[in-house]
């Protein structure tokens, strides 16, 4: 389940460029955002390797703004998100938001390799939502189905969900947080992940 959850993170960095997702179709800011991000990774390889911390500039430069993080941490809570208070709806986004990039940036060097192929999908960008759907090509393995589900707000496309395989990122976190929110609460779920993400994102 983690390496399909870290699978389907790398990939969101198909996804990004606000600017570009005004201007262009779903499936056409997946493509190009796929082959900016690969040229990204393949030039700075070796510097990456030497010292993984750097993978987070490009998080922050090509993946970050294009995801709506307030609404996926809203379905990720469900009810808790409408019994919490103001601080910790943004406290959650914000650590949520952070345990999402790190996740992604240890999955980011293993996965880099892969071949995406993002198939014609005519009148995707039709309509406030759509579903982007693309195929990873294993070198060993089979092909992983990487579904992203999109809104159209404001500043152009936005990713609030990921299913790879068949398993959406939403609600496998929405189960995973509401046992934790059952058994400790919101604070303690929230300040459990701001000591994974300090100890492992050096932000």
């Amino acid at each position: 389940m983690k390496k399909t959850i870290a699978c389907g993170l790398l990939l969101l960095t198909l996804v990004s460029g606000a600017l570009w997702a005004a201007a262009k179709p779903p499936q056409e800011v997946v493509q190009d955002t796929s082959e900016r991000m690969l040229s990204a990774l393949h030039q700075n390889y070796a510097a990456l390797k030497q010292d993984s911390s750097r993978i987070y500039g490009l998080v922050d430069q090509i993946v970050l703004p294009n995801f709506d993080f307030e609404l996926m941490s809203r379905w990720v809570l469900g009810r808790a998100w409408q019994q919490a208070t103001p601080e910790q709806r943004r406290r959650f986004t914000e650590e949520f938001r952070a345990l999402l990039v790190r996740t992604y940036a240890k999955a980011l060097l293993e996965y880099a390799n892969e071949e995406v192929r993002v198939p014609p999908q005519p009148n995707a960008d039709e309509g406030s939502e759509t579903t982007v759907k693309t195929e990873v090509r294993l070198k060993v393995g089979q092909p992983i189905q990487i579904n992203y589900s999109m809104h159209r707000n404001p500043e152009g496309w936005k990713v609030y969900d990921v299913t790879v395989d068949g398993v959406s990122l939403v609600t496998n976190y929405r189960g995973t947080f509401a046992s934790q929110i059952r058994a400790s609460g919101l604070d303690a779920v929230i300040t459990d992940l701001q000591q994974r993400n300090s100890a492992g994102n050096p932000r």
